[in-house]
């Protein structure tokens, strides 16, 4: 019996060089942003509305400009690609509906649109002056902060959204404009500089709202599996670079092979690779032929990801 141990072991340790391989993977993953509303992947647009007060209209367009710019920072899509509109507020029109909004999609091409609501203000103050360390001129020598509350209320609507729900999101507040002066300015006057600072705090207040709805991220671990081989390495190397699709590509030439177990690793890889592309269904159809060739121990858990992800 001695002379077959040799053989078997040598065989054993063949089979275990020659099956699958884990590679633990490290993925930054975004998720919908504290509002519950999903962005990502969708065409933005924002409103805003104006009336008779100057005040309220500065600090409303610089709200919807800095929203706008904090949103594109976010999602990655670039200066200028969500479009800022004003409209006039008319009076008894209910903006916060349902039609109104859907309306406003169609007039700006927009998956999402949120629309900015007039502004509620309440009276100015302003401040005693006080000496600058460093003016850049005589004019610029003193400073007086202005103080006014504001009540600002948002509505979004997402046409991807099934249940046609209007968000509604609604905020109080104190915004502190700048009026810079030679000191000698009367009250009227330093009135008029600190209301032109309204659209700089307006700007502020706009990338705070933006804070709500922007992504989630969270650090999260996948496995991939490979063989010892150059191109499971190469395939590899295209999804560590998040090259989905190239890595897609290497892992289809791989099915074409009557080893279920290589098969179902490439089918199991090609899942994670829609998964992460934002393929849900198609990502559980390639996961439900992986299994069916040779089902893998992680399986399971990439399912249960899949499924967590369409519900959202």
């Amino acid at each position: 019996m001695k002379r077959f141990v040799i053989p078997f072991l040598a065989i054993a340790l063949l089979a275990v060089s020659c099956g699958p391989s884990r590679h633990a993977m490290n993925v930054e993953m975004r998720y919908p942003s504290k509002s519950g509303l999903d962005l990502s992947g969708k065409i933005l647009a924002v409103v805003y509305l104006e009336n008779d007060n100057t005040s309220s209209n500065l600090f409303n367009q610089g709200m919807a400009d800095g929203f706008a710019y904090a949103l594109e920072r976010d999602y990655g899509t670039g200066e200028g690609s969500i479009g800022v509109y004003k409209m006039r507020s008319q009076e008894g029109a209910k903006y916060a509906s349902r039609d109104s909004l859907i309306n406003l999609l169609v007039d700006t091409g927009s998956d999402v649109v949120f629309l900015f609501d007039t502004l509620q203000l309440g009276t100015m103050t302003i401040g005693g002056a006080s000496k600058v360390a460093s003016a850049a001129s005589v004019d610029s020598s003193y400073l007086n902060v202005g103080d006014v509350q504001f009540s600002m209320a948002l509505y979004a609507f997402d046409a991807m959204d099934q249940t046609e729900k209007v968000h509604t999101f609604t905020g109080t507040s104190t915004a502190n404009p700048y009026a810079y002066s030679n000191g000698t300015l009367s009250s009227s006057e330093l009135f008029k500089r600190a209301q032109a600072g309204m659209l700089d705090e307006g700007w502020q207040a706009g990338r705070q709202v933006a804070m709500s709805f922007e992504s989630e991220w969270r650090h999260e671990q996948y496995s991939l599996t490979y063989f010892e081989n150059e191109k499971w390495y190469r395939a590899l190397d295209r999804a560590e670079a998040y090259d989905w699709k190239g890595a897609m590509d290497l892992w289809m030439t791989f099915l074409s092979t009557n080893d279920l177990l290589r098969r179902s690793c490439a089918a199991y890889n090609i899942a994670t690779a829609c998964y992460m592309l934002g393929e849900y269904d198609l990502a559980l159809e390639w996961l439900d032929l992986s299994d069916k060739d040779n089902k893998l121990p992680y399986s399971d858990g990439l399912r249960k990801r899949i499924t967590e992800r369409r519900a959202l």
